[in-house]
């Protein structure tokens, strides 16, 4: 099975200038066709296609999905955030995980075992934002959003000028990255065939009025002395001294306003004041043991 972007190519392989597809009822003939791009980041929009009736041209924006794709948005951070959930963004998020709260405060934050997919070693900094077509896991739940706010999530109409006014073939093309249809397959034949099985983001959204958030951990591995990313975090783990042991709080109002290496420096601060370089060095003496896999 081709991976995402092979069959993206194939799907734009089919709008060759000059073949001709039925449309809104009317026979048109494909003028142009390419991959909308911006400079940092993603449009909406994967497939954009001109299609012309003699002279009275008509857009075509479509977001592809292959049938199998949960992601929506998994590396969000607070600017993109703001784009696609407007000025109460921060309000969002934090009502978000704050309803799931009971799942975070129950989830070790030091492993000095391997636990499951998380490695010997590790120590919880925080947990990243993603959102999903589908539930995620425990550490995952319903958006409340409306849907308005869903509608502007799948086409990117919030998103900044760059990537709404996006560039195709080499010329901006003004909201070629704002999406108008979806396709969700894993193979088509035909222009005509993607053309008859793209439906409009209206429409999807009533079928499909759900979004799902998941919360991923970032992890500092000890024995490695490394991270993955600079990424935000929407639960931040705040690592402190009290009484001489290593412990921690966990910080919900400040989604995505606090990152991995502002985490790590804290949580590393601690480790030297209390002269501890990995997870080995860890125990009753020098930290609270009740968030420890041992």
């Amino acid at each position: 099975m081709p991976d995402f972007g092979e069959a993206e190519r194939r799907i734009l392989n089919y709008f060759v200038r000059g073949t001709q597809v039925v449309y809104r009822g009317r026979k048109m003939t494909v003028r142009e066709a390419g991959k909308p791009t911006c400079l940092q980041g993603e449009p909406k929009t994967d497939i954009y296609v001109l299609v012309a009736e003699g002279e009275e041209t008509e857009e075509i924006k479509i977001s592809y999905k292959k049938e199998n794709a949960d992601f929506l948005e998994n590396k969000m951070n607070a600017i993109r955030a703001e784009q696609l959930f407007g000025t109460c963004w921060r309000r969002i998020i934090e009502n978000s995980t704050q309803r799931i709260r009971g799942e975070f405060e129950k989830r070790i934050r030091i492993y000095k075992k391997k636990f499951m997919r998380t490695e010997q070693g590790a120590i919880t900094l925080g947990w990243k934002f993603e959102l999903l077509n589908k539930p995620g896991g425990d550490l995952s739940g319903k958006m409340n959003l409306t849907p308005r706010q869903v509608y502007d999530v799948y086409a990117g109409t919030n998103l900044s000028a760059d990537k709404k006014n996006a560039w195709v073939n080499g010329r901006k093309i003004e909201n070629s990255g704002v999406a108008e249809y979806i396709l969700v397959t894993d193979g088509v034949v035909s222009a005509q065939d993607i053309i008859d099985r793209m439906i409009p983001m209206e429409q999807y959204i009533i079928a499909h009025p759900d979004i799902y958030f998941a919360c991923k951990a970032l992890n500092y591995r000890t024995f490695a002395t490394k991270y993955d990313g600079n990424r935000p975090l929407a639960v931040q783990v705040d690592w402190k001294i009290i009484d001489g042991k290593l412990t921690s709080d966990l910080i919900f109002d400040h989604p995505l306003e606090k990152n991995g290496d502002e985490m790590a420096g804290r949580l590393l601060a601690c480790m030297n004041r209390l002269g501890i370089r990995t997870t080995d060095d860890i125990g009753q003496n020098n930290a609270d043991m009740r968030k420890v896999y041992q």
